[in-house]
């Protein structure tokens, strides 16, 4: 059992390694582009992310979309153009954020803010041998390197007694929720996903996986030439399940667009003043009314900046005052802020009671 499959999995959204033969620009080129291929599939959540025409253009100069690279040596070797060994090392590349975010625009991709669910993951295999959890260090980095290609958090049971007498291979089998939950508790997972599989008669392996999350519990199940193959798919359709609860589609013209709710302004005369004055910051392109409620004055802001550049923008003066968030406008901490489900928060100076 090695502790490598203890950690959790940190999910780094614009960061990509690739091995290479030599320091080489070319070699570094080549890297690059099979880098931002990955990078493009994380951020967008989106498997076909780099088959548009305009991220195979991007692709072809993906070293244009880097601001920081690194070397570092390793011990492994790649083949050589004679088939010879060669030292191989490692290239860390990051990507702009901005630069792939202004892409994914472009391509009217969504964006996956990486503020994303924490993945605990239990797999169970019956084999000749019965039920048997699954601790077996190459499958979990198959698991593990899905994982990170998709941005998913991934975390791991410790395998210890705990787990043994907590969630026993029978029960893991049986998708014995209520046991599952009870094991999971420890590890305080946004969500958890159980893998079940058995081989069939033809060698291939077939199985079926359940998850557990707020927003819904859902089964799927599929079948793969490998272990590796299989459990592969599971993560993709965990990440497909949570790129489309979390993922924003891009917003009018290439403009940040920003939620924002006023919640003292229930007046027209104050939804006037509110308005005037937000138009009139440099960095807001247009002001759009959305509603106006129980809860106050909701507003979309197309800016020229984000939600930090914004709120800075807003801390100059008092016209407007941060007010705290209220849960009861989304119990969803992974709904990024600044959107409609999980607005900005203000109270507008001098409003009328």
């Amino acid at each position: 059992m090695a502790t490598a499959v203890q950690a959790d999995q940190v999910v780094e959204l614009y960061r990509a390694d690739a091995l290479v033969k030599s320091q080489s620009q070319a070699q570094r080129e080549a890297a690059a582009k099979h880098a931002l291929e990955r990078v493009l599939i994380r951020v967008s959540g989106n498997t076909a992310a780099a088959e548009s025409p305009q991220a195979r253009q991007a692709l072809a100069r993906a070293q244009d979309y880097v601001y920081e690279y690194s070397y570092a040596s390793t011990d492994e070797t790649l083949e050589g153009p004679n088939g010879e060994p060669v030292p191989a090392s490692r290239l860390h590349l990051k990507f702009s954020p901005a630069s792939v975010e202004q892409l994914l625009r472009a391509t009217g991709l969504s964006f996956w803010p990486a503020n994303r669910p924490t993945l605990l993951v239990w797999v169970v295999v019956n084999s000749a041998d019965g039920l048997e959890v699954v601790r077996d260090e190459q499958v979990w980095q198959a698991l593990r390197e899905r994982a990170e290609l998709r941005g998913l958090p991934l975390m791991a049971p410790l395998f210890d007694l705990e787990d043994h007498l907590a969630m026993p291979a029978e029960s893991l089998w049986r998708m014995d929720e209520s046991a599952i939950r009870n094991a999971s508790e420890r590890y305080r997972a946004d969500a958890i996903l159980t893998l079940r599989y058995s081989a069939l008669s033809d060698g291939s392996l077939r199985g079926n996986w359940q998850l557990l999350h707020s927003e819904g519990d859902l089964g799927f199940d599929g079948a793969g030439a490998t272990a590796e193959e299989l459990l592969s798919g599971a993560i993709d359709s965990v990440a497909d399940r949570f790129a489309g609860l979390y993922g924003i589609s891009p917003s009018e013209s290439g403009a940040a667009s920003i939620a924002m709710l006023i919640d003292n302004v229930h007046s027209f005369g104050d939804y006037k003043k509110a308005e005037r004055y937000l138009a009139s910051l440099a960095l807001v392109r247009r002001v759009q009314l959305h509603s106006i409620g129980a809860n106050g004055l909701m507003l979309n802001l197309y800016t020229e900046g984000d939600v930090a550049r914004l709120e800075n923008t807003l801390a100059l003066d008092r016209t407007l005052l941060p007010a705290s968030e209220s849960v009861s406008l989304s119990e969803n901490r992974y709904q990024i802020r600044g959107s409609l489900l999980r607005p900005l928060r203000y109270r507008l100076e001098g409003a009328q009671p």
